[in-house]
């Protein structure tokens, strides 16, 4: 029931929400651009010289907004336009319900009847991404807040007709099914779709029970969307995210410790409130879970991607049983800033001294350019059209969300959410949104509809690929000892942030939901306390836990987006694995993968392209990584 659309609003979290595209229409820049982009020139010019002959020009050249800032003409003209589309939108999906009752008659009446929704899902999800756009360049504005709502109205009802189609198809029999599925021209369109509806017969209600649970939905959202608006909104600190995001790495430790106090004070502050969405979303998970038979809420969210719990479990299992290097780079940490032990607030400095600390646009794109070479011409080109079509809106303003993330959008390109700020993990984050954009545009290009809707479990995978390929030029081409220990500490920090720190997010989510179930009481006390205990477990006895560092919990919004942090985890290891058999091997085999789409469920297409991660072998290899990395660190402290 509009599976395509629930994944594309999870597509669009922060710190990763995620994904991207993108095309580079001049490969050789369309002059200076050398593939043979592994010739050291040093620090971060990074082999592409980008904007070099501009600042000849001017030392400081402004910013040009026509190309870093959204054109989204292409979905809708204006406001009035979008408003009469969702009023025909409402009108079409009459058409629709015309054939409920008639699709089990005829092949033909299921046919006509799965275009019909292929059609719609389209068009929502183009409505979606405009006021999604709309409203994340003005946060303050309440009217994109009433489109949304007006579009979730809209939508709720569109739901409770699929709902019903679905239960249609559902009563074919296994004979009936069988002679569908054989019929080429449905299955090549519609194989998955079918597939994911009867993979999940067992799972569905009765007809009034059903309809029901649909109607609910827009409801069961609610603990997210206040969360967001109190994250956004009503949230009182001095800081913005983008403040907020530079003092936390200040070298001054007073700077970055208020900066720390401030910012997880105006959690505190709310705690207990911001404890009842956190369960209320949990409840809601477990209500849902419960009433359509799940053996628990992660078996209900791991399904939608026929996903074994056991790979989830493995994770937490893997990583957790090796963090003995984690605590080692924690214990370098603290000696290479002279501390006595290492806080929250100290975690995010950086211990080398950053060898480029102002990568102006230009020159990210040019290292961005080169670091992603061995990807070949065909996605290089992708990464042109993103640079120079305004795929991207780049730059922070009062107006704008914190955060990144890359939005699909079927039959036009990907949008790209970034708050650049000239650091490299600026870089970095705009290199992990492109990997979401190329997968979704490759994966348009190559596939129908319902087989190009990639799954967040394998756009992580693209995203972490590219960071690792961004890391592994800027390691290789280091001209000199320092930065060469400040490039691996980046890389350092990718596998922290998204193999241990979001395995761990993982562990607290799924223990906070069998807590749950399991009818024990969970309030912002326990939260904080199993938080607390966590941040222990995984960053060793040289981190020191404040009291205030227990309600980090309270920062999360991927959390209102259920068991989706493990997939960080998961795509990070896939990535390193990817990024060593890219440079190793070529891109052909990378490339096949992301133009595959979601022809086929994630576990198998992954297996299919090298990368098992229903086996333990690719979260080994990733933290076999990060041991060799923390080594050589080591050596060059």
């Amino acid at each position: 029931m509009g599976n395509r659309l629930l994944k594309l609003m999870a597509i669009m979290f922060i710190s990763a929400l995620c994904m991207l595209t993108i095309n580079i229409k001049a490969y050789q820049a369309r002059n200076n651009y050398k593939a043979e982009s592994t010739e050291k020139t040093g620090v971060v010019e990074a082999m592409y010289k980008l904007g070099d002959d501009d600042k000849k020009k001017d030392e400081n050249p402004k910013i040009d907004y026509s190309k870093t800032s959204w054109k989204i003409q292409s979905l809708y003209k204006d406001d009035k336009q979008w408003e009469k589309e969702l009023n025909r939108f409402s009108k079409d999906t009459r058409e629709l319900k015309n054939y409920i009752g008639k699709v089990t008659k005829s092949q033909t009446h299921l046919g006509f009847a799965l275009n019909i929704k292929e059609k719609l899902d389209i068009k929502v999800s183009k409505l979606s991404a405009y006021v999604k756009l709309k409203r994340d360049t003005n946060k303050d504005s309440y009217k994109y807040l009433d489109m949304n709502e007006d579009l979730n109205k809209v939508y709720s009802d569109y739901m409770e007709i699929c709902s019903d189609l679905e239960l249609e198809i559902l009563k074919l029999s296994d004979r009936d099914y069988r002679k569908l599925m054989n019929n080429k021209k449905i299955s090549k369109k519609y194989g998955m779709y079918l597939s994911d509806i009867r993979r999940s017969k067992d799972y569905y209600l009765d007809g009034k029970s059903e309809d029901l649970l649909v109607k609910t939905s827009s409801i069961s959202n609610l603990p997210g969307e206040v969360y967001e608006l109190f994250a956004n909104m009503d949230k009182k600190t001095n800081l913005t995210p983008a403040q907020y995001a530079s003092e936390i790495e200040s070298e001054d430790r007073e700077n970055r410790k208020k900066a720390y106090q401030g910012e997880f004070l105006a959690y505190n502050d709310n705690i207990n409130t911001i404890a009842g969405l956190l369960v209320g979303q949990v409840k809601k998970n477990v209500f849902y879970s419960s009433q359509r038979g799940y053996k628990s809420s992660l078996d209900m969210y791991l399904q939608s991607d026929n996903i074994n719990t056991k790979t989830y479990d493995k994770l937490i299992k893997t990583v957790g049983n090796n963090t003995d290097s984690l605590h080692k780079y924690i214990a370098l940490r603290k000696k290479a800033l002279k501390l006595d032990k290492v806080f929250y607030y100290d975690m995010f400095v950086p211990i080398v001294e950053p060898v480029d600390s102002n990568i102006d646009y230009k020159k990210g794109q040019g290292i961005i350019y080169a670091a992603l070479a061995p990807l070949g011409k065909e996605y290089g080109d992708i990464l042109y059209k993103a640079f120079n079509e305004n795929w991207i809106d780049v730059y922070s303003n009062d107006k704008k969300v914190s955060g990144a993330y890359c939005l699909p959008v079927y039959g036009n390109h990907p949008y790209i959410l970034t708050n650049y700020n000239n650091s490299l993990k600026s870089v970095s984050t705009l290199a992990h949104e492109l990997g979401h954009a190329g997968y979704e545009y490759l994966s348009s290009k190559n596939q129908t509809y319902y087989n190009s809707n990639p799954t967040i479990f394998t756009h992580e995978v693209a995203s972490t690929t590219n960071e690792a390929l961004l890391y592994e030029m800027l390691i290789k081409n280091s001209t000199n000892k320092k930065e060469k220990a400040y490039y691996i500490t980046q890389y350092l920090d990718l596998i922290k942030d998204t193999v241990y720190t979001q395995t761990m997010y993982a562990e607290f989510e799924k223990t906070i939901h069998e807590m749950v179930e399991n009818d024990e009481n969970v309030n912002a006390l326990v939260l904080d306390d199993l938080w607390g205990k966590l941040l222990k477990k995984y960053y060793g006895d040289e981190y020191q836990l404040d009291q205030l560092a227990k309600v980090g919990w309270s920062r999360i919004p991927h959390f209102y987006n259920s068991f989706y942090v493990y997939k960080y985890a998961t795509g990070c290891s896939a990535g390193v694995s990817f990024a060593e058999d890219i440079l190793k091997n070529g891109p052909e085999n990378y490339i096949n993968f992301l133009k595959k789409g979601s022809s086929d469920y994630p576990i198998d297409l992954l297996k299919s392209s090298g990368v098992n991660l229903n086996s333990t072998k690719p979260t080994e290899n990733a933290i076999k990584k990060f041991d060799i990395l923390v080594e050589e660190l080591e050596k060059l402290l």
